[in-house]
């Protein structure tokens, strides 16, 4: 899909700031030392580690000058990544399956993610953060 596609329905056009994307940057460093908490459930890292993923996700979108739409906002974050850079797209569709497991362990029950689940996002997740860092440094480094 384009960004031509995608707008209307997934994203909005709008110019990124470097003090938003610093404010998100903020929000990925808490959640990423909150997954790591001694004591917490593998449901609670789980969530900490999907949020740091959408956030920088979200950094990524932003930084290529579009908003998700709120309506369906994770994923569109997640689909939005993929045309930001085809090679998150491996990445994009984990993330996704993350969205859905993180739904069921919000919504629906605990003890639906395991410690394995758990350990294998927040592995991803930090990453994603050095490969996000990287590629904000190579295609938008006033905003890096």
């Amino acid at each position: 899909m384009s960004w031509v596609k995608l707008l209307g329905r997934y994203v909005t056009a709008e110019p990124p700031s470097k003090a938003e994307l610093d404010n998100l940057r903020s929000i990925v460093t808490r959640s990423l030392q909150d997954a790591v908490a001694p004591g917490l459930s593998a449901d609670a890292r789980f969530i900490m580690a999907y949020d740091a993923a959408r956030t920088l996700s979200l950094i990524v979108v932003r930084s290529e000058g579009y908003r998700p739409r709120s309506v369906g906002g994770h994923y569109n974050t997640f689909l939005a990544l993929q045309e930001a850079d085809p090679t998150f797209g491996t990445l994009s569709t984990y993330f996704d399956g993350c969205r859905m497991k993180r739904n069921g362990c919000e919504y629906d029950f605990a003890g639906g993610v395991s410690d394995t689940d758990a350990d294998s996002l927040l592995k991803a997740v930090l990453q994603f953060k050095i490969d996000a860092e990287a590629w904000m440094k190579v295609h938008h480094p006033n905003l890096a």
